[in-house]
């Protein structure tokens, strides 16, 4: 079956774009481009799912959860603290078959959700 209704953009409020970048890149290796003076676009992988960082005051709190895959949940949350965020949840199993999940906040005050296989 063809997905035709696949998810090819998301939209992450940030009060600082190039805190943003620093942030996103140094800790997911994200790929972003800032665009002007309150846009950023960024890619996640070669084929996977692009969006951008908007300037605003806005936050992202629970409106849905996000949730960034990564091989190894404890480094990324090290490297999130590091980076001025905040941990929520720490490594927390799903179960045998779905893995783990983490949850933080990033340095605007978003929530987001981490998970791995391990």
């Amino acid at each position: 079956m063809e997905k035709k209704h696949k998810i090819v953009h998301l939209e992450i409020p940030v009060k600082d774009i190039a805190v943003a970048k620093k942030f996103y890149e140094k800790i997911f290796g994200w790929e972003v481009t800032i665009t002007g003076e309150n846009y950023a676009f960024f890619k996640d992988t070669e084929d996977g799912v692009g969006g951008a960082f908007e300037q605003s005051e806005r936050v992202m709190k629970g409106d849905f959860m996000l949730y960034i895959s990564t091989e190894k949940i404890e480094e990324s949350l090290a490297s999130i603290e590091e980076f001025n965020g905040k941990i929520l949840q720490a490594k927390t199993k799903i179960s045998d078959e779905h893995g783990f999940c983490a949850t933080f906040e990033d340095p605007f005050g978003n929530i987001l959700g981490l998970w791995s296989e391990k």
